[in-house]
C-alpha cells in the first residue's frame, strides 16, 4: 500500500531537491549560500527572484535545513535527522511557509511580526518563507519593514517572488537578493533523462528536448509534462507522444509559414491556418511558436555565424540562416510586432483563429496594415500607377503566374528586376528528367510542394559544386508555379543575386529537373521594399567553403598550401 501511495506522488514533488547539490541550474545561488554558511556570514533576510519552477521555494527549505540540521549549521545537511525530516515533510514548527497571495493583508503581517521574537519551538532558528511576496499589500510591507530592519535573534526571512520589480525598494534594500535563472534546454533535458531512468521510463533525447523547450526554463513544468507524457505513452515517451500532448505543430510548419509570408502568398497562409484547424492545434501555443521562429530569424539575420545565440537543435541552424536571408531586419521587426499584438489580444478574444489570421495577413501584405507603414505603401502604389513625378517608376504589371492575393486592389506581390531572356530546354532534357527520391511527382507539383522540397534542390547544387547558385538561391523563395514558369522571389536589395541566378538559368533548370522531374522556365523577381525604410543592396556573404568553390568554378583557382620545403 505504501508503494502504491509513493507511485502516485507527482514527479515534481517526488524529485524536489532536498540538498544543495540537488539544485539544478542555480549553481551561483547555491555557491553563495554554501560559502556564507561556511564563513558564518549568513544574512538574516533573502530575496529570491526568478521565473516560476526554478527552485526558489525548494532552495529556501534547503536553507532552513542548513541552519536547523542537528549537525549544523552546516553547508551539507544530513537529510535524515529529525530536523531535516520534519522540514522535508512540512511539519517543522519553526519553518513557516506563508502564501502571500492568500495571506498578504496587514493583519497577517502584524501577526508574523508579533510571533517572530518568540523562541524557536523545535529547531535552532525560525525561518519564515513568504511565497509570492509581491502580492503583499502596501500596509503589510510597512508592517514588515521594522522587523526586517532589526530582526530578532535566531530569525531569518526568505521572500520569494516572480516579479521583483513590484517589491518596494525599502524591502529590497534590507535583503540579500539572489536571481534564479531559467534552466537551459540542455540542462533540463539532462535532468529529465535522469528522472526517466530512475522511474523506468523510456525517454528519447529528442522528446526530452521537446519537453524542456516547452517548459521554457521551468524545471517543475518540465517534470509535470514528463508525468503526463508517461501516462499518454504508456511508459514510453518519444517525440510523437510529446507532440500529441502539447499540440505542437510539425517542425517544418514554421519554415513553411515563413516562406509564404516572405513572398506575400496570402492563399498559402490561409491554407496553413486551415490545416492547423483541421488538426486541432491550439492557436495560442501556435502564436508562441511562430513568434519564437521569427525571433530566431532575426537573431541569425544579425549574427549568422553565432549558433550559440539560439536555443534550437544544431541541425536547424543552417536552415534558419538560409531563411533569415529572405527577410530584411525591418520586415522581421514589423512581423514580430504584429504577432506580439496578436498574442496580447488573444487573452481576451473569443475568436483566436480570426486574431491569428488577421495578424498573419497584415504580416504578409503590408498594404493590409492600417498603420503608418501600410498607408505609406498605399500612397506609393497610387503614385506608381498614376505616374506622379518624383515617385518611384511604375512597376511592371503582375505576371499571370504570380500568386493571387485575395485582397481588394492589392498591388503585385513582387516587382521584376531582371527580364533576361529565357530559353526553352531541349525536349530530350525534359523527357530525361527524373524526380528526386523525396520530391513530389510532376503531376502533383505545386508551389507549396516546391517550397517544402527546396532544401533538396540546394543540396543537389552543393553536390554538383554549383556554389554561386547555391549561395544566391538560399535567399530565394518559390513564389508561383503554373506548370511552365517558376517564379523565384528575392528580398529587397538583392538585385545582383537576381541577375546572377537569371544568368545561370540553364544550370538551374537542369538541376531542378533532376530533383522535381520537370523543367520549367525560371523568372527571378525582387520583392517590394518596406515603406519608409531604405534598403541597402546587400548580398549574403559566402562561407569560406563557398568562396573557395566559387574561385575554383569561375577561375580554375587552386589553393596554395604554402611554399614548398
Amino acid at each position: 500500500m505504501a508503494e502504491e501511495s509513493r507511485e502516485q506522488i507527482a514527479l515534481y514533488r517526488k524529485y524536489r531537491p532536498q540538498s544543495p547539490d540537488e539544485v539544478v541550474g542555480q549553481e551561483h545561488v547555491v555557491r553563495a549560500l554554501v560559502g556564507a554558511i561556511k564563513e558564518d556570514r549568513l544574512s538574516h533576510a533573502f530575496l529570491f527572484c526568478g521565473p516560476r519552477g526554478t527552485g526558489k521555494t525548494s532552495t529556501a527549505r534547503i536553507l532552513a535545513k542548513m541552519v536547523n540540521c542537528e549537525h549544523g549549521p552546516t553547508a551539507e545537511p544530513c537529510g535524515v535527522c529529525s530536523q531535516c525530516v520534519a522540514i522535508r515533510e512540512g511539519s517543522h514548527l519553526d519553518v513557516v511557509e506563508i502564501d502571500a497571495a492568500s495571506h498578504g493583508g496587514v493583519d497577517d503581517a502584524r501577526e508574523l511580526r508579533e510571533r517572530a521574537p518568540t523562541a524557536p519551538a523545535m529547531g535552532r532558528e525560525k525561518v519564515y518563507i513568504i511565497d509570492e511576496a509581491q502580492r503583499l499589500s502596501r500596509e503589510a510591507f510597512d508592517a514588515l519593514l521594522k522587523v526586517l530592519e532589526e530582526p530578532p535573534p535566531g530569525v531569518r526571512f526568505v521572500l520569494a517572488t516572480t516579479e521583483p520589480h513590484k517589491m518596494p525598494a525599502t524591502i529590497v534594500g534590507r535583503t540579500q537578493r539572489f536571481d534564479f535563472r531559467r534552466v537551459s534546454t540542455d540542462t533540463a533535458a539532462d535532468h529529465l533523462e535522469r528522472v526517466a531512468k530512475e522511474e523506468g521510463i523510456a525517454l528519447s533525447r529528442g522528446a526530452a528536448e521537446m519537453l524542456a523547450r516547452q517548459a521554457e526554463g521551468s524545471l517543475r513544468d518540465a517534470l509535470s509534462l514528463l508525468d503526463q507524457s508517461r501516462v499518454l505513452g504508456g511508459g514510453e515517451v518519444d517525440e510523437a507522444a510529446v507532440a500529441a500532448l502539447i499540440g505542437s505543430p510539425k517542425a517544418d510548419l514554421p519554415f513553411e509559414l515563413a516562406d509564404a509570408v516572405a513572398v506575400q502568398d496570402v492563399r498559402g497562409v490561409f491554407e496553413i491556418v486551415d490545416r492547423l484547424v483541421q488538426e486541432g492545434q491550439d492557436f495560442r501555443y501556435l502564436v508562441g511558436q511562430i513568434l519564437s521562429h521569427f525571433r530566431n530569424l532575426m537573431l541569425v539575420r544579425s549574427a549568422p555565424e553565432e549558433p550559440s545565440v539560439l536555443d534550437v537543435p544544431q541541425d536547424l541552424h543552417p536552415r534558419l540562416v538560409a531563411q533569415g536571408s529572405k527577410f530584411t531586419m525591418a520586415e522581421l521587426a514589423r512581423i514580430l510586432s504584429l504577432l506580439l499584438a496578436a498574442q496580447t489580444d488573444m487573452r481576451w478574444t473569443t475568436s483566436p483563429r480570426l486574431t491569428v489570421e488577421l495578424a498573419l495577413i497584415r504580416a504578409t501584405v503590408p498594404e493590409a496594415d492600417p498603420n503608418a507603414a501600410g498607408l505609406a505603401s498605399r500612397v506609393e502604389r497610387l503614385e506608381r500607377l498614376a505616374g506622379v513625378e518624383g515617385g518611384p517608376p511604375p512597376a511592371d504589371p503582375p505576371s499571370p503566374v504570380t500568386t493571387a492575393i485575395p485582397v481588394a486592389d492589392a498591388p503585385p506581390a513582387v516587382v521584376p528586376v531582371a527580364d533576361a531572356p529565357v530559353a526553352e530546354a531541349p525536349p530530350a532534357t525534359r523527357d530525361a528528367a527524373e524526380p528526386g527520391p523525396h520530391a513530389p511527382s510532376a503531376g502533383s507539383l505545386d508551389v507549396a510542394s516546391i517550397r517544402r522540397a527546396w532544401g533538396q534542390l540546394l543540396d543537389r547544387l552543393e553536390e554538383r559544386r554549383q556554389m554561386i547558385l547555391h549561395a544566391n538561391l538560399q535567399a530565394a523563395t518559390p513564389a508561383s508555379y503554373d506548370g511552365s514558369v517558376l517564379e523565384l522571389a528575392f528580398p529587397p536589395g538583392r538585385k545582383f543575386a537576381v541577375q546572377k541566378v537569371q544568368s545561370k538559368e540553364d544550370e538551374l533548370r537542369q538541376v531542378f529537373a533532376e530533383v522535381f522531374g520537370v523543367n520549367p522556365r525560371i523568372r527571378c523577381v525582387a520583392r517590394d521594399e518596406v515603406p519608409g525604410v531604405s534598403v541597402i543592396e546587400e548580398d549574403a556573404p559566402a562561407t569560406p567553403e563557398q568562396a573557395l568553390q566559387m574561385l575554383k568554378s569561375e577561375f580554375g583557382a587552386v589553393p596554395d598550401d604554402g611554399p614548398a620545403t
